[in-house]
């Protein structure tokens, strides 16, 4: 009872009220409170009026009551207890804390600490911290897994916020870092770590009870002669004074020490400063409790040396130097701190060490530590060995495919344990445990094991056990879990035989053609009448479809230069990579790719199609000096070897220069080396200023260009001339080019393109007589396709020219855009009159199925034109996208067009954008597609017109038979704030769009209320469509 009073004011402004009503469900449990009583506390508005209420409530009921409510709030929050009964204590003994610092830094730089074992402690190899630990690479991240930036351990420590979270993948130095930060502190030779008091290194998978019990079991002596209440006490009265290192999350328990989980989730009870580190795969449980998250990243080519000099004697480590930069493995093995550790104790204990693979490293490391200890295991049976160590493999293997590296003894029912505990195949741990756990020394090292034995099942000459090893490779259906989860795992099967590789290589190639690779269907299955929550649109699953399969060609790719197969499984390989596609990162061009151009020609014939990315790096070229600039060369040299001496042809070559403030004589000739290994190249040229003038040096180098995009980027007279010069392209595009018009340039000549199929010009200063010329040139081109036309808005009667060429020459044309470029009523006119004249109207291109002539306001005569064209389109039964101009009066043809609408079910695109469409025409179209649904219809425009919400709300029930709808605009040319009734009746129809990705409503007035139940329709028809909302 005097503690609760002593504390009262504590008490009534601390507990929050998740722990008032904790409490209050405990002293109802013991009868201290009656149920009307708990919900007259827990109703109260504020905390502090319930711990009021309840602290009352309580001392007015006697000692027993107090004393239950005291152990309630010891077990609900202990933190405050423990603080509050510091407060109740009248007499303290201080306990000998420079006692304690100077315990935890002799452990800190004593032998015990700082040396290891890196192969187990029965592989008589000891590293020493103090040599091992070389500077790594931390990249700061926000709680979305965003990088922000690059970190120092120093940078780190200097911006320590509290709590701080170190994600990194297996071997990749948590916990040596986490050991330095301790040893630093010991040692005191960091300022950033001289203000802690203490620092604690608490290895989590070893954690037990209580902070406390943990604390004394890894670093002090059981007892300690400082007791616990004065440990728990000390450790909140000096805060942020103290920094506990916790390391390896991804194997706490939390139920083994909740005192650790709360000083991580809630540490803003405790206050002590935190840094913990886990597996990436367990980042997610910890993310949102991080106020500085960072990524241990790879180790740099120059610390791996050092490191592998500071440990290995100079000519083991020469030797090792020189064995992988022959193997050419060096950079990738350098990257895990774990790898290069390996190495160095394989090759401290194997002067023929030769690792030419990841397979092959590994493999060195099993052979090594099973024959190393097989005088452990001489009293038993050969044949009980080998059976132990295949069931190990099934172990391995069974983990992998269920993501489990935790074992029980009943997983090791078949097994001898003893086995494969001698050879360091397994570890068991039993410390604080009631029952025993088995783990591999290493994940990667599970992984490996698990790929030797699928290797030996999948060669095996028992059916049973070839069997079982297909049974496995059946799991494997899906890229997201070859090219991640299953990854290492088909490596080192790869790896271990090339008859195994054979086996994994027609699997993977059998489940791409039967569609099953990407949980989706096959492109080729692909339809609107599918299951629309199996695929949302075509277009979303092509670019998931070209990501993911990029990523499985590089997978696969990789699997061939570990199985060291060269050429004799070029067949098996060549059947994959038919028709794929492979994009290559020229900043960085893997090793690997050098052996798959070299023993796989074959192969690389066979792909459909290669990218190249080359970037300028203008924005560096600003901070270098002008030696550096000059003798800067942007076409990487390795890109050039790989393609020029390469004595076969790619069918396709697809490269874009981006960014380029210059291009150099050298770049050009490198560039030109790449070019001729293809029979067919696409050239893209974005954003690169510096190109002007060189492009038709370039361009000569490029005999078998088929397409040329050049955007935000000026041409001479002379790149021009040469682009005219290049009769065999079959696409032009041109963007964003707004310098003058050059004599004897691209216009003037576009008459001898007579191989173009589509021609674009987007957004490019063109004048009448620019205009004029074109139409002239264009008459040529008899095998255009698509003539794509936007955004040339000083052409004035120059379109007229234009029109009259295309209805009058260009019979092959499929797709016609003319957008936002001057289109007169006239033009129009001329495209489509009524009666039939020869050689001048849509009578001549029977094969049209695009027409767009949106964004072009036709004048007071537009209405007369329109009604022309919409009486013609019935002599265009292929129709599929209908585009129109808008005029005054226009609306009054909707009735024509409606006519002609009847005769085109397969159109998919209809605009009628600024139609001047009143409630009664859109009233007239809804009726229209009620009677006469276009069932493949997904995108309709209907913006800018003058349409209240009545006859908003008389059309809405129309869209439900045009089911296959994707993008809807329903934007008011003026403000409308829409009737509740047409908001609740647009988000029931809303529900019935399965495909909708985006709907805009620009110029509607919608409130919270309208815009929440136009999202309750995105739930309810569990589809994310855009709402778009000016």
């Amino acid at each position: 009872m005097d503690f609760i009073k002593k504390n009262s004011v504590h008490l009534i402004q601390r507990m929050g009220m998740v722990t008032v009503k904790q409490i209050a469900d405990d002293l109802f449990a013991s009868n201290v409170l009656s149920g009307e009583e708990m919900n007259t506390i827990v109703c109260e508005k504020t905390q502090q009026d319930a711990s009021r209420m309840m602290i009352y409530m309580v001392l007015n009921k006697g000692s027993e009551a107090c004393r239950i409510l005291v152990k309630a709030l010891e077990k609900q929050s202990p933190f405050l207890y423990q603080e509050l009964h510091g407060y109740c204590i009248t007499r303290q003994v201080k306990p000998d804390l420079d006692g304690l610092a100077q315990d935890l830094m002799d452990l800190y730089l004593s032998p015990f600490f700082q040396k290891f074992h890196p192969l187990g402690s029965d592989i008589d190899i000891i590293f020493d911290l103090k040599t091992t630990f070389t500077d790594i690479l931390l990249l700061k991240k926000d709680t979305h897994n965003t990088r922000k930036g690059q970190l120092t351990l120093s940078i780190l420590l200097g911006e320590l916020k509290n709590p701080c979270i170190i994600e990194g993948e297996a071997g990749k130095g948590k916990t040596t870092l986490m050991k330095r930060i301790a040893i630093l502190w010991a040692s005191g030779n960091c300022p950033a770590l001289t203000h802690f008091k203490f620092v604690f290194f608490i290895s989590l998978s070893s954690a037990k009870e209580g902070l406390y019990e943990t604390v004394c079991d890894q670093l002090l002596t059981v007892p300690y002669t400082i007791p616990k209440q004065d440990f728990m006490r000390m450790l909140l009265g000096l805060r942020q004074k103290v920094l506990f290192l916790l390391d390896g999350y991804d194997e706490f328990r939390p139920s083994n020490c909740p005192e650790i989980e709360a000083m991580i989730k809630e540490n803003h009870k405790f206050k002590n400063m935190v840094i913990v580190t886990t597996r990436t795969e367990s980042i997610r449980k910890v993310r949102q409790f991080g106020s500085l998250i960072a990524e241990t990243g790879d180790l740099t080519e120059e610390n791996a040396r050092q490191l592998i000099n500071n440990v290995l004697e100079y000519e083991l480590a020469k030797g090792l130097l020189i064995h992988l930069e022959e193997t050419n493995f060096m950079k990738n093995l350098m990257k895990t701190p774990l790898f290069v550790v390996i190495a160095c104790a394989i090759q401290m204990g194997e002067s023929n060490f030769n690792p030419s693979t990841q397979t092959a490293l590994f493999c060195t490391l099993y052979d090594l530590m099973v024959q190393k200890n097989k005088y452990k295991t001489e009293t038993i049976a050969a044949n009980h060995i080998k059976l132990s160590i295949n069931h190990c493999g099934d172990l391995a293997l069974d983990g992998i495919l269920d993501q489990k590296f935790d074992f029980q003894s009943e997983d090791l029912s078949s097994i001898k344990e003893e086995v494969l505990l001698a050879s360091g195949l397994l570890n068991k741990y039993t410390a604080q445990r009631l029952k025993p756990v088995y783990r591999f020394f290493h994940k990667s090292f599970q992984e490996y094991t698990a790929g030797r034995r699928l290797c030996s099942l999948l060669t095996s000459s028992k059916d049973t056990e070839m069997a079982r090893g297909f049974s496995y490779l059946q799991k494997m259906d899906n890229i997201s879990d070859i090219t991640s989860t299953y990854y290492n795992l088909l490596l080192y099967t790869c790896g271990s035989s090339v008859d195994a590789t054979r086996i994994v290589i027609k699997h993977l190639t059998a489940i791409y053609q039967h569609g099953s690779l990407f949980d989706l269907p096959s492109l080729s299955n692909l339809s609107l009448e599918g299951e629309p929550e199996k695929v949302e649109n075509a277009k979303q699953h092509e670019v998931l479809q070209a990501t993911n399969l990029n990523s499985f060609v590089e997978c696969v790719i990789n699997l061939f230069y570990e199985s060291r197969s060269k050429s004799c499984l070029s067949g098996e390989f060549e059947e994959f990579f038919h028709g794929k596609r492979l994009c290559i990162n020229t900043q960085s061009i893997p090793t690997y790719l050098f052996g798959f151009f070299k023993h796989l020609p074959n192969c690389v014939s066979a792909l459909e199609l290669i990218k190249l990315d080359f970037f300028g790096n203008s924005s560096l070229d600003n901070m270098e000096d002008e030696n550096t600039r000059n003798s800067q060369i942007y076409i990487p040299e390795k890109a050039v070897s790989l393609f020029f001496k390469w004595n076969q042809k790619i069918r396709a070559l697809e490269i874009t220069l981006q960014n380029f403030n210059k291009l150099k004589k050298d770049d050009i000739k490198y560039l030109g080396k790449i070019c001729c290994s293809a029979s067919s190249l696409s050239l893209q040229i974005n954003r690169s200023a510096g190109i002007a003038g060189t492009l038709k040096k370039v361009l000569e180098t490029c005999k078998n260009m088929q397409d040329l995009i050049v955007e935000s980027t000026p041409l001479t007279t002379e790149d021009e001339q040469q682009i005219i010069a290049m009769t065999k392209l079959k696409k032009i595009n041109i963007r964003d080019l707004q310098s003058k018009h050059l004599e004897g340039g691209l216009i003037d000549g576009i008459h001898n393109l007579i191989n173009v199929e589509k021609l674009i010009f987007d957004n490019i200063k063109m004048n009448e007589s620019n205009a004029k010329k074109l139409a002239e040139g264009i008459k040529l081109l008899k095998k255009l396709h698509l003539l794509h036309l936007s955004h040339l808005t000083d052409i004035g009667d120059g379109m007229r020219c234009i029109v009259r060429a295309i209805s009058a020459e260009l019979g092959d044309l499929e797709e016609i855009h003319l957008v936002n470029c001057c289109l007169s009523g006239d033009a129009v006119e001329i495209l489509g009159p009524i009666h039939c004249k020869p050689a001048q109207n849509l009578c001549n291109l029977p094969k049209l199925n695009v027409l767009d002539l949106s964004e072009n306001y036709l004048g007071k005569d537009g209405k007369v034109a329109v009604r022309k064209l919409a009486n013609s389109l019935n002599i265009l039964p292929n129709m599929k996208v209908l585009m129109l101009p808008w005029g005054d009066d226009v609306n009054v043809c909707l009735s024509e067009l409606l006519m002609q609408l009847k005769t085109m079910p397969q159109l998919t695109k209809l605009g009628l954008n600024r139609w001047s469409l009143t409630d009664v025409e859109v009233k007239v179209l809804g009726t229209f597609f009620e009677k006469t649904p276009l069932e493949d219809l997904q995108h309709l425009d209907l913006a800018m017109n003058c349409v209240t919400s009545n006859g908003w709300l008389s059309f809405v029930q129309a869209l439900v038979n045009l089911n296959k709808l994707r993008f809807l605009d329903f934007s008011s040319k003026c403000d409308l704030v829409p009737d509740p009734l047409l908001i609740c009746k647009m988000s029931q129809v809303l529900t019935t769009l399965n495909y909708l990705k985006e709907i805009r409503l620009t110029g509607w007035k919608l409130d919270d209320h309208d815009l929440g139940l136009l999202s309750d329709a995105k739930v309810s028809c569990g589809k994310e469509f855009q709402l778009v909302n000016f």
